[in-house]
Order: C-alpha cells, then structure tokens, then sequence
C-alpha cells in the first residue's frame, strides 16, 4: 500500500521555510515593486505638490448689533458658535462658489479640463476639485481651508479667494435676511400710517355728527348748562308749588324744554347731553386707538431706521488670523513613505505568493503519486487470481 503525502503544518517554521525557498523571488519581487515606486515618484511623473492652508472663525451675529452697544451691560460675543461654523462649510460646499474659484483662478487646463470640448467639463473640474481642495472643521468652532497644488503661489491664492468667497456668500445671506426684515418694518410703518389715517378720518366725522369740537372744554359747558338748567327748573317748579306766582306756567314750561334739550337726545336738538356723551364714548375709543397705534408706529420707526443702519454697515462675517502664504517645502508625495509601504506591501503579497504556490505544487506532485500507483494495483490483481 502506498502511504499519503504527509501535509506541513501551516506555522511560522513552515513560513520561515518557504521564505528560505523562495527567497530570490521574493527579493525579486520587493526589488522590482520598490522600483517601480522610485519611478513613478519622479518629479516628471508625479509632479510635486504643496500645501497651503489657513483657519478662519465665524463673527457672532452679535458682535456688530449696534442697538446692543448702547445697553448698560452689552454683550460682546466675539466668535461665532458650531452653528455658524458649520454654515460656513456648507456655504464651501456649493457648486457655484466651486465652480466661481475655478473660473476666478482659470483652474480648467490645471485640472486638465477642457471646458469647451469635453462632454462633462463641470463633473471633472469638480472632482478634481474636491481631490484638491477641502473645508473641514476644527476645534474651537474654526474652520480649516486647505488646498494642494504644483505651483505654490497658486495654493495660497485659492485658500485665500476660498475665504473670501465663503465670507462673501455669507454676507450676501445676511444682507439678503437684514434687507428682508427692513422691507417687513416699512409695509408694517405704511399700513400703521394708513390706520392712523383712517381712524383720525373717523374722528372728524363723528366729532362733525354730534358737535363735539373741544372735547375737555366742551363737556364742562355742556354739564354746567344741563345742571343749570336743571337748577333753575327746580327752583321755579318749588316756588310755584308753594303758591308763589312769580313765574307763569310759560315760563315753566319752557324751563323744562330747555331741560329736555339738554339733556333727551328725543328732544330732536342737536346739542344736547346725551348726544353728546355718546359721542364722546366713540370719540374717545378711536382715539384710544389712535394712541396705541401711534405708539406701535414711534416704535417702529425706531426699529426701521435701526435697520436701516444695520444694512448700511456691511462688515466680513468671519476672522482670519492669517492669510494663506506659499509654501516652500513639498507636501506630497513623500517618497520615503512610499517605498516603505510599498516594501512591506510587496513582500507581504510575495510571501503569501510563496505560500500560495507551495501549496500548490504540494498538492499537484501529491496527485500525480496517486495516479502512478493506482495502475500498478490493478496490474497486480490478475497475477493473484
């Protein structure tokens, strides 16, 4: 009987073994990958690229409130908070500005673009531009513009018209929001005007129906009259009672006529008492609104010339520490760390190769042993029988 293959162990000795084995292919390997490497990372190939990067901050919307700069305890918040700061990035995000940067700095023959010939110009100038460009946040709610380019000069002004344009888009914002809110205080000061219009019109109209010119004035005439007359009238219906025939019954008469038509608004006079205070009550409630009106109105005119300052004063929505400046030294690629990585990447792929065709050719020479013996044990049966 034939015995079967004995299988290595899969251990680091077997490893190690393998190695030994194959060691000029595994060298060859690690030599040709490193190579290889070494040439693509010539400058001619892969041209050498350099960063440059700046950090800009978010202002607080309230830094620049000028009717808060007048308060006893203002408060002055210098930076912006995370809000403001993730607007910013998003603001960085949109197509538009991207595409503003590229034409502003003619990016297209950089980005190997051909904007009139190709079929998807925009599509590959923006992936390119994202490739080359990024906007992330940092800590204490920065925000961190950086952009990689063959031409040092270049990187610095891209990070720079970057922040200009992201403070720029978000100006246009608040002034768009601030122009928004002045247009809404004006409608609301002409509609208030117009009500004051009205309801002064309203005034005059019932101060006309029911006589009533100088309100102050006018009642105290008005009830010294109706009291008088009232006075006389009981004084002369007294004397009359008591048998004193100094006034006629014409007289009296005409006492209380002048009585009623101060007083009876049935009298069909057109002063008198009661017509005059119901008058008065609705002189009085439009003048009430008038008045409270005329308050709203005062405020808001305070509120809109304020917002009229407010628009006037256009001031950069964010802080900048430093502007970008080119770079002197090379940020990528780093040669050395690429032939390391590509060192172990290839060894480790070449070893595992080793392995791999090891086990192979074990288990094909394992194969052809069997197929040799298996003839033989039939060759050997007939002879038995």
């Amino acid at each position: 009987m034939s015995q079967a293959p004995t299988e290595n162990p899969f251990s680091l000795m077997f490893i190690f073994e393998v190695i030994r084995k194959y060691l000029l292919y595994i060298i060859g390997v690690v030599v040709f990958a490193c190579i290889i490497a070494f040439i693509c990372t010539l400058p001619f190939i892969y041209p050498p690229e350099y960063r440059s990067s700046t950090i800009i901050y978010p202002n607080s919307a309230e830094r620049f409130d000028l009717e808060n700069l007048f308060h006893k305890e203002p408060d002055m918040f210098v930076y912006g908070g995370s809000k403001e700061a993730e607007k910013l990035v998003n603001i960085a995000d949109n197509v538009k500005l991207k595409l503003e940067v590229i034409d502003s700095l003619d990016l297209w023959p950089v980005y190997g673009v051909d904007e009139e010939n190709d079929a998807s110009p925009h599509h590959y100038a923006l992936l390119n531009y994202d490739s080359y460009i990024s906007v992330s946040r940092v800590a204490g709610d920065g925000v961190r513009i950086e952009a990689f380019d063959i031409d040092p000069d270049r990187a610095a002004a891209i990070v720079n018209l970057l922040a200009y344009k992201i403070d720029q888009y978000n100006r246009n914002m608040m002034n768009r929001n601030k122009a928004g809110i002045l247009d809404m205080y004006q409608e609301g000061e002409t509609e208030m005007e117009g009500r004051i219009a009205l309801l002064s019109d309203s005034v005059r109209k019932v101060r006309k129906k029911y006589n009533i010119f100088r309100s102050l004035t006018q009642t105290e005439r008005m009830v010294e009259a109706a009291l008088a007359a009232e006075g006389d009238y009981a004084q002369a219906m007294g004397e009359f009672k008591a048998g004193s025939r100094k006034r006629s019954r014409a007289e009296i008469a005409g006492l209380r006529n002048r009585v009623e038509a101060l007083t009876t608004d049935s009298a069909g006079s057109s002063i008198n008492l009661e017509r005059f205070r119901e008058g008065m009550d609705r002189v009085i409630a439009i003048e009430e609104q008038i008045e409270t009106l005329s308050e709203e109105l005062a405020y808001t005119r305070r509120k809109t010339e304020y917002l009229r300052m407010m628009a006037r004063n256009d001031y950069s929505t964010i802080m900048m520490p430093d502007p970008a400046i080119p770079a002197d030294r090379k940020s990528r690629p780093v040669r050395w760390i690429i032939l390391v990585a590509t060192f172990l990447i290839s060894a480790l792929v070449s070893i595992l190769g080793a392995v791999l065709i090891d086990k192979i050719t074990e288990i094909t020479e394992g194969s052809k042993t069997e197929d040799k013996s298996e003839p033989a044990k039939e060759t050997d049966s007939p002879k038995k029988a």
